[in-house]
């Protein structure tokens, strides 16, 4: 088994499929928010899944005493929560199911999909706001990506402050942003002369500042590089990734823990 797959047992099943209890949970590279769950029993047989924090940070299993005692969750952060997806032709037109969550204990490896009320919780929540394509273009690539020039910028639907920008040039390329403002609220830093002059912003509101985040196992846990910060231009759709001290602007700057204190 590969280092980037876990085998996660759900000795119930799942609904449709009480009969597959193994399956190997894998994220393929540069795909989040997309991850696989394929039947060790079965390998034919295989679910897309995203963690449910990138479609609502405040989505919330209420699990009942019975569900919670199987599960054995000592604690909150313990739980591993995602939703099963349905990707059409047209993957913008992707929708989650949140009436019927995979909660796994992350230390025991042992899931149970829990059942909703379908009233309180949609089976066909879009992932995608329904907007116009918006297309950023980084003229000099993002660091480490230079060949990526074009990324489409979408919102996931009630995942505000969570974005996705997907590579034009590669579709299987995409990386998570965050508005900088919802990180730290009085996150700000001075442009170069070179780097005013590129973005060619008349004036600050015209700045549409992003940062790069890192969503582990735990998604609450995520953190944003506030380093390299994403600067673009909403009039002219152009943008540059700012390189600044590290000393003053960390590179792993938690995103849940900043955002409830303030």
């Amino acid at each position: 088994m590969s280092p980037d797959e876990t085998l996660l047992t759900f000795p119930d099943g799942l609904v449709g499929f009480p009969e597959l209890k193994v399956f190997r949970l894998f994220e393929p590279s540069g795909g989040y928010p997309l991850k696989f769950l394929q039947s060790t029993e079965h390998p034919e047989v295989s679910f897309v899944c995203m963690d449910a924090a990138a479609i609502d940070m405040s989505y919330e299993v209420p699990l009942s005493e019975e569900e919670a005692q199987f599960l054995l969750l000592e604690k909150p952060e313990d739980a591993m929560v995602m939703a099963l997806v349905a990707v059409p032709e047209d993957p913008r037109l992707m929708t989650a199911n949140l009436a019927g969550p995979l909660v796994v204990n992350a230390k025991t490896l042992q899931g149970r999909q829990i059942v909703l009320d379908t009233k309180q919780f949609p089976l066909k929540h879009r992932v995608i706001t329904p907007k116009d394509d918006l297309i950023i273009s980084f003229p000099l690539g993002l660091v480490g990506y230079p060949e990526y020039r074009s990324f489409r910028l979408f919102e996931p639907t009630d995942g505000y402050p969570l974005k996705f920008l997907q590579s034009v040039e590669k579709a299987e390329v995409s990386f998570t942003a965050i508005d900088a403002a919802a990180v730290k609220q009085d996150y700000a830093f001075e442009l170069s002369e070179d780097d005013a002059a590129f973005l060619a912003l008349e004036k600050p509101s015209d700045a549409l500042v992003l940062a790069l985040v890192v969503i582990p196992a735990d998604p609450r846990q995520m953190t944003a590089n506030l380093a390299g910060p994403l600067v673009i231009n909403a009039l002219s759709r152009q943008g540059r990734q700012i390189i600044l001290n590290t000393e003053k602007y960390p590179l792993k700057n938690p995103v849940i823990k900043e955002r409830a204190d303030q």
